[in-house]
């Protein structure tokens, strides 16, 4: 991938000399994003005919000309910065990904180019990312294009001078006071007294780098590159680096393991502690799922900057989609500050040690409304939330000492990605119910429809709200239906995640999403009423029965997970069986129905409960468990 900076040309002129093969065996890929510099694209050119390399280019989808983009997409100053990157960049190169059939991306990225890439790898195996330019300095890259002539951005040639120093966000405006002076050659080949002028200029501005022009600013000559990128923006990175463009790979590009592997290393982090905290099964689960990766990219509890971006845009500081806040609540803080460390316990074993780097009292009416869509306590969740949930938040770095054990078998991302075939797409199903024969058909239409596929069933066993079946009890029906089945459906898999149910409708769609790409999906199911719940007053629905699907639809390009949905299948006799719904009402045929109110009253009663409805040995594990196996 190049974006015709100066360490991209230099990476081409280096294979073209030493490596030439290769380098026709390579795919150049280009993003126009429309918005480029057009100095870039005549240095483009310049590449392409030195080296004799053509790049693949690619354009916004469905558009070629500025006017065109802002028609269909807007102008980039309207447009949340996330959703330019995606249109602009993140999609194009995917389309241009898919054309190539190749699954390794090259980079120019350099570690001196910013604190974010100090600690940039050569290989990052996550992301199938080679940086063979991460060693190289910026003195490395111009002596080399000074001594081999490699084509560089024109826009290097100017000095602007001015009397005061100009702020960088408004360094992109239009009529600024300086004076834009030609050099005749690239600003690091000019003296001081070429690039200041006579007077010296109090200030003198030079482009170090070039991406988009509402993005990029000139910057002091011994600033870092990166300094004039991305200005008046939360991230550092375009989302071709931040975001996972392959499906299958962990979001972020990278599975976050958190768990401390050395005993000394451990025991002195638990030494380090000024305070202990007791979790619950709600907090145990986060802490699971952080440690273990099933929350990559996050490396601990939120702390108030993600935590605010995520409830007001649903994403991350560096614009990464993530659906809902993961935090640690505690009732009482005091004596606690901002780098201390606090031992996190679990069922009276130690499970994380966790660095405070952020102490706060949240406004919870804003994170329900933002996140639930609403702040009335009806909602089982705000009330949650709002009555039950300690004050304050505490946020930080985690270290895992012992994975939290539950009273059911747990598979971490790693675990279950090791059990899927490679090559295959994963169709993930998520659920909080026992499965029932009207599920199963679900599963066996979605598993036949994504081709030479694998099905994780992969339901969530932590607290849920109230009347839900318990999670030890569903864990019982699954295994029982997982034995039924497993010579009829060999290609079906079995994992169970302790995650607390927020019931947030649409937002907790992208959570799953993002669970279940960490797990190794490629295609996540969606149904009717996904994360939905109802008014504990009068029964209303506070969601639409399809805006987590239309919510998951909307994202599934960004995240790489397709969205596969379908309608409830539905009885309608012994010899048509199940279809679905829409199906059944078009040819009219008789529905047989069974509530879940009537479930539960002959489960409880031990009536007969029809074989259609139900696999017999799930029935039987629900009626053994009796009363408890409700929440």
């Amino acid at each position: 991938a190049t974006a015709w900076l100066a360490t991209d040309n230099v990476f081409v002129a280096l294979m073209r000399e030493h490596f030439p093969e290769m380098l026709s065996g390579m795919n150049l890929v280009a993003i126009d994003t429309l918005h480029l510099f057009p100095t870039t694209l005549e240095c483009a050119k310049l590449v392409q005919e030195k080296y004799g390399k053509q790049a693949l280019w690619k354009k916004p989808d469905g558009v070629n000309t500025l006017d065109e983009f802002v028609a269909k997409y807007g102008d980039c100053e309207e447009m949340d910065s996330a959703d330019f990157d995606f249109v602009s960049k993140v999609e194009p190169f995917q389309r241009a990904l898919s054309e190539c059939q190749k699954d390794i991306l090259i980079t120019g990225r350099r570690m001196d180019q910013a604190a974010q890439r100090i600690s940039l790898d050569l290989w990052e195996d996550g992301k199938r990312t080679l940086n063979p330019m991460a060693n190289f300095s910026w003195q490395d890259i111009i002596a080399y294009v000074d001594a081999h002539g490699v084509p560089v951005n024109e826009g290097h040639n100017f000095a602007y001078r001015c009397d005061a120093p100009i702020e960088a966000t408004q360094r992109h405006l239009p009529n600024l006071p300086w004076t834009k002076v030609p050099l005749g050659k690239p600003f690091w080949q000019a003296s001081a007294e070429e690039l200041q002028g006579k007077p010296p200029a109090a200030v003198t501005y030079v482009f170090k780098s070039f991406g988009d022009m509402h993005t990029t600013v000139p910057v002091l000559p011994h600033e870092s590159e990166r300094t004039g990128r991305f200005v008046r923006q939360a991230k550092t990175e375009c989302g071709i680096h931040t975001r996972t463009t392959s499906a299958g790979a962990p979001h972020g590009g990278s599975l976050v393991d958190l768990m401390v592997k050395d005993a000394a290393q451990a025991k002195s982090l638990v030494s380090a502690c000024v305070r202990t905290v007791e979790l619950n099964e709600r907090q145990a689960c986060d802490v699971f799922c952080l440690v273990n990766g099933a929350f990559s990219p996050l490396t601990g509890f939120m702390d108030e900057t993600a935590y605010n971006s995520v409830v007001k845009d649903m994403r991350l500081p560096e614009k990464q989609l993530f659906g809902l806040p993961v935090t640690l609540d505690l009732k009482d803080v005091s004596g606690l500050n901002a780098g201390d460390k606090v031992l996190l316990r679990y069922n009276n074993e130690d499970v994380a040690v966790l660095e405070a780097e952020s102490i706060w009292q949240p406004n919870k009416v804003v994170e329900a409304k933002e996140c639930y869509g609403t702040s009335s306590l009806e909602h089982p969740s705000v009330e949650s939330l709002v009555t039950e949930m300690g004050d304050f938040y505490v946020g930080g770095r985690l270290h895992g000492l012992s994975s939290p054990k539950f009273p059911y078998k747990v598979q971490t991302p790693a675990e279950v990605r090791a059990t899927l075939p490679e090559g295959k797409a994963v169709v993930a199903f998520q659920n909080r119910n026992p499965i029932h024969k009207a599920h199963f058909e679900l599963l066996k239409c979605a598993q036949q429809d994504v081709k030479d596929s694998v099905l994780l069933v992969h339901p969530t066993c932590g607290p849920t709200q109230p009347g839900d079946i318990d999670g030890v009890v569903r864990i019982g029906t699954y295994e029982a239906l997982k034995a039924e089945t497993a010579e009829e459906f060999p290609m079906f898999r079995w994992a169970y995640l302790p995650y607390s149910m927020k019931m947030a409708g649409p937002r907790e769609a992208i959570q799953h999403m993002i669970i279940r790409k960490n797990f190794g999906a490629t295609h996540f199911i969606i149904g009717r009423d996904m994360a939905g719940t109802k008014s504990t007053i009068t029964g209303d629905d506070f969601y639409g029965a399809y805006d987590a699907q239309e919510t998951g639809k909307k994202f599934s390009s960004e995240l790489g997970v397709t969205v596969t949905h379908y309608e409830n299948m539905v009885y309608v006799g012994p010899e048509e069986g199940y279809v679905q719904e829409s199906i059944a009402k078009a040819k009219g045929f008789k529905v047989a129905k069974l509530s879940g109110t009537e479930f539960r009253r002959r489960l409880r009663a031990g009536e007969e409960i029809p074989e259609w409805f139900a696999f017999k040995s799930v029935v039987d594990i629900l009626r053994k468990a009796g009363d408890s196996a409700f929440c």
